[in-house]
C-alpha cells in the first residue's frame, strides 16, 4: 500500500528515483554497480523478474542460433555473480516464475524455478544452484481468507535455506522477515 510514493522511476530529471524497468541484463548489471557505489540509502534491490528478463533476451537473439544460448546464461551468471560482490548491507533478490514437471503418477511433481529452454538448463543445471536461499511464493486458502506465504523447505520443490535459519517451513510472504533472518543467521544481527 502506498507504493506509488514509496517508489519512483529513476532517469536523468530523477536521479534519486528506485525504479529502474528494462529487458537488458546488461542494463541491469550497470545499475547494479550504480546502486552499490552512488546510491548508499537503497539496501534492497528486486530483480523482478529474471525468468522474463531471460525470455526476452532469448526472444531478442533469436537470430543468433544455438549460441544465443551461451550468451543468455554468461549473462545470467554475471548478475548473480556481481549481486555476491556488492557492498556490505545490499541485498538483491531475484524473483522468477516456477514451473511444476512430473506428472504426480509416475514421477513426484516437482516445483522450480522457469528457465526457457533445455539447453539453458543442461547448460547450466539449476538456477536454484547459485543461490544460497532459495524461497517459493505460493497463494493459500483455507475457505475462508488467503495467505501469502514463502515456503522455506519443501520436499517437492527445489526450496532450500540453511538449516535453523527458518523455524518452520512457511513464513509471511514479507521480504525484510526473510532478510532479518538472513542477517540473523549469518552475521548474527538479530
Amino acid at each position: 500500500k502506498g507504493s506509488a510514493k514509496q517508489y519512483t522511476y529513476f532517469s536523468k530529471d530523477n536521479p534519486n528515483g528506485n525504479m529502474y524497468a528494462t529487458s537488458d541484463s546488461k542494463i541491469v548489471e550497470q545499475f547494479l554497480d550504480h546502486i552499490n557505489t552512488k546510491m548508499p540509502h537503497i539496501t534492497d534491490i528486486v530483480i523482478d523478474d529474471n525468468t522474463f528478463l531471460t525470455a526476452l533476451e532469448l526472444h531478442r537473439r533469436k537470430s543468433e542460433g544455438w549460441d544465443r544460448f551461451d550468451v543468455i546464461l554468461d549473462n545470467f551468471l554475471k548478475l548473480v555473480e556481481k549481486s555476491k560482490n556488492l557492498r556490505e548491507g545490499l541485498t538483491v533478490y531475484f524473483l522468477h516464475h516456477t514451473k511444476v514437471e512430473g506428472d504426480g503418477l509416475l514421477e513426484d511433481k516437482v516445483t522450480s524455478a522457469m528457465s526457457y529452454g533445455k539447453a539453458l538448463d543442461q547448460k547450466m543445471g539449476s538456477m536454484e544452484a547459485h543461490f544460497t536461499v532459495v524461497l517459493r511464493a505460493a497463494k493459500e486458502s483455507d475457505g475462508n481468507t488467503i495467505d501469502y506465504v514463502f515456503y522455506t523447505r519443501d520436499a517437492h520443490s527445489t526450496v532450500k535455506t540453511p538449516i535453523g535459519m527458518f523455524e518452520t517451513e512457511k513464513i509471511p510472504n514479507d521480504l525484510k522477515m526473510v532478510k532479518e533472518a538472513i542477517n540473523c543467521y549469518y552475521n548474527e544481527e538479530c
